[in-house]
């Protein structure tokens, strides 16, 4: 077997028992909000301030990603910081029985030290786990490759969540926290077996020494001079902003006022990601075909469009939700593999770590004020009205606004790929709405076209 296809192997197999502490490091997840607003009812604000989090330190990485290129090769880097935010998970599994639930305020300072340090690692890691892997997976397999990738990994999510639903309904009535440590120790224990794995990749490039042959300032002009990137850049925070004022909260939404429990929305998230896997690789050769920055444009207005109807929930007919939920995850999966790729076909490969800590930073300070505005506007909102009219409000506010978004997406200049409407009208032929269900052969008949013109 050559290296990269051992490589390939290699990263598909980490990626697929990484997904487990991946999900739950980002404290807005269905299994954490229940953690922090049922089992332990810190309230709106406070939930809000915790879900920035991430994005706080996806802004603060850009101070500590370039002394680390200094010394330390990114797999180094993914490494190290891999291990340590392990620790920090394991630490919490053990402690969380002694954080005090009749105490919010000492609760929610627990809670915030913890999902701070999470971050933070953890966002050392993806910015160094995304350079490093620009190093030795090709650019014209990226598309394809991370297509079916992703839908592996998805699928594996959905097993996760699986058990996790069930774990957290059955332990729970012996204590209220029991179940999140089962879940936690099984993440633990499955993402030790990634990093494992992680150190039998090889590179295959020399991308480092690039990099390290020019100091920061050299990278940042270089930086400066694609506007394409910096338009990127714009769209990540605009994207950011919309999607994290009110986004986080429809978790919460579904606990308070639709009455429904972990296991109802734990079965709404795996049909997200059935959908979301299944769609995968169609995604993957329409980004090939037509590029990233058309796909993510239509896949992103799909996926909100319908949302629309969340101001139409009530306990009563939740039932829409698994419509909602199943159509969020086909078009989520090529927003998602666009916004990924898209990334790497720009960023320049003399500043290619640089660019991608820089546009973490830039997109990240959105998605870090958000929450914590989307909580008091809501904490303020909820004062003389009824909740579940608050929460139909903010569902429209929220997918009003994200759809605007897509305005400073549309300026994003990208490299060999196909105008808007010629993308719009690929997607017009039912045998392309055929593929997004996983038939990818489809794809391929009406996209590819002979020298002559013909289409195969």
């Amino acid at each position: 077997m050559s290296t990269l296809r051992r490589n390939l192997a290699l990263c598909t197999g980490e990626g697929l028992v990484a997904m487990p502490i991946v999900f739950l490091t980002l404290p807005g997840n269905f299994i954490v909000a229940m953690l922090l607003t049922q089992t332990f009812p810190l309230g709106e604000a406070i939930f809000g301030v915790i879900v920035s989090l991430p994005a706080w330190c996806n802004v603060f990485q850009i101070l500590i990603i370039p002394l680390l290129g200094r010394y330390w090769t990114q797999k180094q880097s993914t490494l190290f910081f891999s291990w340590a935010h392990l620790i920090t998970w394991i630490a919490l599994g053990l402690a969380l029985p002694c954080i005090p639930a009749d105490d919010m305020q000492s609760a929610g300072r627990w809670f915030f030290l913890f999902f701070g340090l999470a971050s933070l690692l953890h966002s050392v890691v993806g910015v160094s786990w995304t350079s490093w892997v620009q190093e030795w997976v090709p650019g014209r397999l990226r598309g394809r490759y991370f297509g079916r990738r992703n839908r592996l990994l998805q699928l594996s999510t959905v097993i996760f969540l699986l058990v996790a639903g069930e774990a957290l309904t059955r332990l729970k009535v012996i204590t209220p926290v029991l179940g999140f440590q089962a879940v936690i120790g099984l993440s633990v224990l499955l993402r030790s077996f990634s990093i494992f794995a992680q150190y039998r990749i090889l590179a295959t490039s020399k991308g480092r020494s690039q990099e390290q042959g020019a100091g920061i300032q050299a990278q940042l002009k270089v930086i400066a001079g694609i506007k394409p990137l910096l338009w990127l850049f714009g769209f990540g925070f605009a994207f950011g902003l919309t999607a994290n004022l009110f986004g986080p909260f429809f978790n919460v939404f579904m606990y308070d006022s639709l009455n429904m429990t972990v296991a109802d929305v734990s079965m709404l998230v795996v049909i997200t990601n059935v959908t979301g896997a299944i769609a995968m690789p169609a995604w993957g050769q329409f980004i090939h075909r037509y590029g990233c920055r058309p796909t993510m444009s239509i896949a992103l207005f799909l996926w909100m469009a319908p949302g629309l109807a969340w101001a139409l929930v009530t306990p009563e007919n939740t039932w829409i939700l698994k419509l909602l939920f199943a159509s969020g995850g086909i078009f989520s999966a090529g927003f998602v593999l666009g916004q990924f790729n898209i990334l790497l076909k720009l960023v320049p490969p003399d500043a290619k770590t640089a660019a991608i800590s820089l546009n973490v930073a830039v997109t990240s300070i959105a998605a870090a004020i958000a929450p914590i505005l989307g909580g008091l506007i809501l904490d303020h909102a909820f004062i003389g009205h009824d909740k579940l009219h608050v929460y139909h409000w903010m569902s429209i506010v929220h997918h009003v606004i994200v759809i605007l978004s897509i305005l400073v997406l549309l300026r994003v200049v990208e490299p060999k790929s196909a105008p808007l409407s010629q993308a719009v009208g690929a997607m017009r032929s039912s045998r392309q709405v055929v593929a997004l269900f996983g038939m990818s052969f489809l794809v391929n008949y009406v996209f590819t076209k002979r020298r002559n013109g013909s289409q195969e």
